[in-house]
């Protein structure tokens, strides 16, 4: 099927040839939703009078390839990079090292086959013939000459795809100008690709609001855009010299930047058909209310590695945040969104959360926020339309998050996962092991914890940390990192001959001092395959509470076994007085003391709590208390 080109009818005299640009969301993009980074470059791009046209080149392959292959592909991050593995040939030509790419990648390549229904030789030929041949097609369907430049944004794995199409091209029309962005451009990795990728004219490094506009308003009128902040370019052609104008300054005031415009995705999945390209998945907005991370500027986790430049945190104004929510909602006719913040601004929880939650609309949302919300808090969360949430968890053990800086403690954690679930949220999380200082009596904590938390929605997996680019492990030389090197399969996908992989890779191989080896945390991989499982069964384990006068009743079926519990009075009164958040002995006899008008023994009390951790029914640490029965009333 063609892609969409901007006809002769559509070309006014306002709109000459030099004032077109493309811009190109290319595969493994996912394709149940926009690109964001392409939706907010073409609002701005319009707004400053250039005709721009988003290519969505990675929905004409799921379009092609099937939705469900495509879907599942396109999830596949990190570990194999297979995405660009499967580009590489059409970006850097054939290479006979498809053996030793699948030895590499073990059990994970075959675990890959099974879950897309082919073989590796099928893999390979997807690699080495379709691929190239869908770049061939996409550089000569459309008249790239139309457009005096065609912007590439490239995120996890984009990259080989969009190197093969902008190289394909600068063949075909060396005069339109190529630009590359994004996240897999930051820092030495952007610098690295134009020094050496003669088909990338500019990158831009960071922020590229402001960037890619100053670029074309040079390049335009025929000029150079070298010496622009956040612009690497090259003097003297294409093996020049690289001339870079150091990171882009950040934006300061959100408010300033325009909704993304996603008109382009959806004409294109109109034209390809919906079915085709989603099967019956939903269609995501993603949409922006915040940049940076607040929590990062005080205390940057030590494995994260989301930001370089641009950790100082910004956000949009509530009322303005809002406003796009209805803008987007209205124009698209769609009410599922996902935030692309990397944190939650706190004053949205009053001041976003309250306001969408009295409009009552049924909007679906997805944020990124700290564990360390109040009840109060996640239930606003939930009002507001917050169904999904990815909290940060990481560790059950406080002294693991102390290490990983995460400034929050196993209590906290699991009163978010408590109040999480019985507000219906969905909560992405997962445990990661691998710390510098961590202790087998670290662990064997959190295996104590793990099993007492069944009724409460498991992690997505437990797994060593990776190295990042950007993460205090890798550039702070206080930390025991050894022998830090890029992962295997980079050298199979880039021609190391050329590209320095040390200064393109994100993820590193390492050996880090003060660890526990990985089979130490055997037991922990069973503990978290076994929550899964449980809640794969029908019913999924619960742990309930019942109130009545003067007394409650514990329905305990987190394991096959049913056990129910009743106590009485002050033993009641305790419970629930711990069910909210953590508590202290002296906070629960001064609740005590007000609710039931008499003096509590603190001996008696400590008495009770332990009987209630005795029996897994509650957890402690450090002389406070959390409940983990769920209450029954939803009003509650």
């Amino acid at each position: 099927m063609p892609l969409r080109v901007i006809t002769d009818a559509e070309i006014t005299p306002s709109v000459l040839p030099r004032t077109r640009v493309a811009l190109v969301n290319m595969p493994f993009a996912l394709a149940d939703r926009p690109s964001i980074q392409c939706g907010l470059l073409k609002a701005a791009l319009d707004r400053a009078g250039y005709k721009s046209t988003v290519f969505y080149l990675n929905l004409e392959l799921a379009a092609e390839f099937g939705a469900l292959f495509y879907r599942d592909l396109s999830i596949m991050r990190v570990n194999m990079l297979l995405g660009d593995w499967l580009f590489s040939t059409a970006a850097f030509g054939h290479r006979s090292d498809e053996e030793e790419y699948r030895r590499v990648c073990g059990a994970q390549m075959d675990e890959a086959c099974s879950k897309l229904g082919i073989d590796f030789e099928r893999l390979c030929e997807l690699r080495n013939e379709a691929f190239p041949a869908w770049i061939s097609r996409w550089a000569r369907e459309v008249d790239w000459g139309r457009y005096a430049a065609v912007g590439f944004t490239s995120s996890f794995e984009q990259n080989a795809a969009s190197f093969a199409l902008a190289s394909a091209i600068k063949e075909l029309h060396p005069e339109v100008v190529t630009i590359f962005g994004g996240p897999n451009f930051d820092g030495t990795m952007g610098r690295e690709y134009v020094r050496v990728l003669p088909f990338i004219d500019y990158a831009v490094i960071g922020e590229g609001d402001h960037a890619l506009l100053q670029i074309l308003e040079r390049t335009t009128r025929g000029g150079s855009a070298l010496g622009i902040q956040g612009v690497v370019g090259r003097s003297g052609g294409k093996f020049g010299k690289l001339v870079d104008g150091g990171p882009a300054s950040p934006i300061r005031n959100l408010d300033d930047i325009s909704d993304p415009d996603y008109q382009d995705y959806f004409e294109t999945l109109s034209r390809l058909g919906r079915e085709r390209v989603l099967r019956n998945a939903p269609i995501i907005l993603p949409f922006e209310t915040s940049r940076g991370c607040w929590w990062g500027e005080k205390q940057h986790c030590t494995f994260c590695g989301l930001n370089d430049h641009t950790m100082q945190y910004r956000s949009k104004s509530p009322v303005q945040a809002i406003g796009q929510l209805e803008r987007l909602a209205s124009r698209y006719r769609v009410v599922n969104f996902a935030a692309t913040d990397n944190i939650l601004d706190y004053k949205y929880l009053e001041q976003l959360c309250a306001p969408l939650a009295e409009k009552r609309y049924d909007f679906h949302l997805f944020y990124e926020v700290k564990a360390n919300l109040s009840p109060a808090q996640v239930r606003a969360m939930r009002r507001a339309g917050v169904d999904s949430i990815q909290p940060g968890i990481e560790s059950l053990n406080s002294r693991i998050l102390a290490l990983m800086r995460k400034g929050i403690t196993m209590l906290r954690n699991v009163r978010f996962l408590k109040w999480a679930h019985y507000y219906g949220m969905k909560v992405g999380w997962n445990i990661l092991t691998g710390f510098p200082g961590e202790s087998a009596e670290d662990y064997e904590q959190q295996l104590r914890v793990l099993p007492l938390l069944r009724h409460l929605p498991p992690p997505n997996g437990n797994t060593r940390i990776s190295l990042e680019r950007f993460s205090p492990f890798f550039f702070d030389p206080s930390f025991p990192v050894h022998k830090a090197r890029p992962v295997d399969v980079y050298r199979f996908i880039y021609p190391e001959e050329r590209l320095d992989l040390r200064e393109i890779a994100y993820f590193f191989d390492h050996e880090m001092g003060s660890t526990l080896p990985d089979e130490f945390h055997q037991d922990l991989t069973n503990q978290v395959t076994q929550w899964k499982a449980a809640w794969q069964r029908s019913p999924r384990p619960t742990l309930i509470y019942q109130r009545a006068p003067e007394w409650i009743q514990i329905v305990d079926r987190r394991t096959e076994e049913v056990a129910v519990h009743a106590f009485q009075r002050r033993e009641a009164a305790i419970y629930e007085i711990c069910a909210e958040t953590d508590q202290t002995v002296e906070g629960i006899c001064k609740q005590l003391a007000e609710t039931m008008e008499d003096d509590a023994d603190p001996r008696e009390v400590r008495a009770s709590l332990a009987k209630f951790c005795d029996m897994g029914l509650m957890l402690e640490e450090k002389d406070r208390y959390l409940s983990l029965a769920l209450p029954v009333n939803q009003h509650w």
